[in-house]
């Protein structure tokens, strides 16, 4: 199998953190009794992985300037950083042991103590604080008080800190490498990471077979665990195809099927629809007829009545007269 540059960087630093776990692992299994053979196991894979791991860390620095790691330079760059406060805090100790706590040089250097913060801080706000901390350094109370015999042993560690954060803002502006450089540089690495990947396989099945008779004791310890893929090399989630997608819907169908005989229905046949229950379609209805109010038919105007005239006096004499002789024939 052929690693590049990155996926071997990944592998070694990877094998770091399973062999944490594996002698964390170890050391558990060393409390149970018994088990001596289990035991061997455990020891012999934890051996395998600290021999191969030998070489990485002078690897990682040799190879830091590759343009091919450009990605993990963040990486680099907080290893770097916390070797940086760690010779902080090492002259901030010599300081105090040997001038004491309330040694004014203290005072003078750090102010704040910070160094929590400054492991996790900005790349602009740990060169604000680099330059401030020079300032101080150079000024001449602070070259003064340094000049005294008491701190002749702290000397030293200002040269440490000084390279330190030196080596810090170079790892983020590395100088070009030539390739009969970093050829060599490349194949070693690769060499590393083949190697480290072989050994940490050998180690997980060692591993798993000295915690088997402990019940849960090989999924707890976390020694199952693989290198993660970085984005877009490989480790994104699978897609499926047209035919893995119709295998997919089919399988869904027989499990709808399956379920359906399970409850005392049959499967539904291709081109049939399901029975409506009892009172499906009258609800149904009732249910148009509540959406769709019907509207009663509307009547249409009829043509207007013309009402007769009253009669006017002389007319209404006239008809009395001429009712009159009418009803005397009628006796």
């Amino acid at each position: 199998m052929s690693f590049s540059c990155l996926e071997a960087y990944d592998l070694i630093r990877f094998a770091e953190v399973f062999e944490t776990r594996l002698a964390g692992a170890e050391e558990q299994l060393s409390g149970k009794r018994g088990l001596v053979r289990e035991k061997e196991w455990m020891g012999a894979a934890l051996e395998l992985v600290r021999l191969e791991r030998i070489p990485a860390p002078g690897m990682l620095e040799r190879v830091r300037d590759l343009p091919e790691l450009d990605e993990v330079r963040e990486e680099f760059g907080a290893e770097l950083l916390n070797v940086w406060v760690d010779a902080l805090e090492k002259l901030h100790a010599g300081i105090t042991f040997s001038a004491g706590s309330r040694s004014p040089v203290i005072d003078a250097l750090f102010p704040h103590l910070k160094f929590p913060q400054l492991r996790r801080a900005s790349r602009e706000a740990v060169t604000e604080y680099a330059a401030l901390y020079e300032r101080r350094l150079k000024s001449s109370y602070v070259t003064r008080l340094l000049a005294q015999d008491e701190l002749a042993l702290v000397r030293p560690v200002l040269d440490q800190v000084a390279a330190a954060y030196v080596q810090w803002l170079a790892c983020y502006n590395p100088a070009p490498l030539p390739e009969d450089e970093a050829a060599p540089l490349r194949e070693g690495l690769i060499t590393l990471g083949r190697r480290l990947d072989i050994a940490v396989r050998q180690a997980r099945l060692l591993a798993e077979a000295a915690l088997t008779p402990v019940r849960d004791a090989f999924d707890a310890s976390g020694l199952g665990i693989k290198p993660k893929r970085r984005p877009g090399r490989g480790g994104g989630p699978l897609e499926l195809d047209a035919v893995h997608a119709d295998d997919v819907e089919a399988g869904a169908a027989v499990g709808e099927d399956a379920a359906a005989e399970a409850q005392g229905e049959p499967p539904l046949e291709e081109g049939h629809e399901p029975p409506e229950e009892e009172g499906g379609a009258a609800s149904a209805a009732e249910a148009e007829a509540v959406a769709e109010p019907v509207s009663e038919p509307v009547p249409e105007p009829s043509a207007p009545v013309e009402e007769e005239a009253a009669p006017t006096p002389k007319a209404a004499r006239r008809r009395k007269k001429a009712a009159k002789p009418a009803e005397g024939a009628g006796d």
